[in-house]
């Protein structure tokens, strides 16, 4: 038993007269794990650990930093608020860089409204914040609320088709104020000499609308800025298309009057006499008397 014992002791060493080799002793082998275990422990320590705490330490040290830029700018410091968020600007992809951002936004549409109105201070201030608030979209990931806000600023500064886009992403992320915001695109896209572009929105938000009062409304706006901003002919192709699939406003006379003038601005007095002959015929029987 012993001999046993003995040989399972061995160092892994050759013997240098008979050249055997021999296992490791227990107790270097279990110095050997006891060295490599504290290694792998200074390492988790350093990029585990300890690296979790610095991090939780720098992210206390951002959120402090936008609190205090945000109390500046309160109080009309806007250099100083502005030196306040660098840092984390700087980062981005730091956890606070969006709310950086956002306070950033905040900071230089402030800083415009604080000149004077109609002044050329103000007037180049505020087309400097155009690319500012590109970029605040590019990000994306904004709640249906915040691109509300986005638009509202947008239009405000003339920067209309940003308004623009910006109703349009609101209206994608909450579909029950869909319809109003895609009318305010309409609206904003029109502002911003684009009446075709906003004409499109009407027609399609006529095509969405289940109640027949609506889509008569936003089909004969549309129809009116589609031929406004981009022609008769697009006007009445767009209205056919639009027709199609809304049937039923062919009983008003009054999309079939607007249809008519759009065919007979396109050349096509045959396709109005057809619609008003059958506009005729419909409204004859209503006209009789007994």
């Amino acid at each position: 038993m012993q001999s046993i014992f003995a040989s399972m002791s061995a160092v892994p060493e050759r013997d240098a007269a008979g050249g055997q080799t021999r296992l490791l002793r227990p107790a270097s082998l279990l110095l050997f794990v006891l060295i490599v275990l504290a290694v792998l422990a200074g390492v988790a320590w350093q990029y585990g650990w300890h690296g979790r705490i610095a991090f939780q330490e720098s992210s206390a040290d951002a959120r402090a930093q936008l609190e205090s830029a945000e109390l500046m700018l309160r109080s009309g410091q806007y250099a100083a608020a502005e030196r306040q968020i660098a840092p984390i600007l700087g980062d981005p992809q730091g956890p606070l860089y969006r709310r950086a951002c956002l306070l950033q936004w905040q900071i230089a549409k402030t800083r415009t409204l604080a000149f004077p109105p109609h002044s050329s201070a103000r007037r180049t201030a505020m087309l400097a914040l155009r690319p500012q608030l590109a970029a605040l979209f590019a990000l994306g990931s904004w709640s249906a609320q915040q691109w509300r806000g986005f638009a509202q600023d947008a239009f405000a500064l003339g920067a209309y088709e940003l308004s623009a886009e910006a109703w349009s992403e609101a209206a994608k992320r909450q579909p029950s104020q869909r319809a109003s915001d895609l009318l305010a695109a309409a609206r904003a896209y029109a502002a911003g000499d684009k009446a075709a572009q906003g004409g499109q929105i009407l027609l399609q938000l006529a095509e969405e609308s289940a109640e027949e009062a609506q889509q008569k409304t936003f089909f004969l706006r549309g129809i009116v800025w589609l031929e406004g901003g981009a022609g008769a002919r697009v006007a009445l192709r767009s209205g056919q298309a639009t027709l199609q699939k809304l049937p039923a406003l062919w009983q008003d006379s009054q999309v079939v009057l607007v249809m008519s003038k759009l065919a007979l601005a396109n050349d096509h007095p045959q396709l109005a006499a057809r619609w008003l002959h059958r506009e005729l015929l419909r409204a004859a029987p209503a006209e009789q008397t007994p």
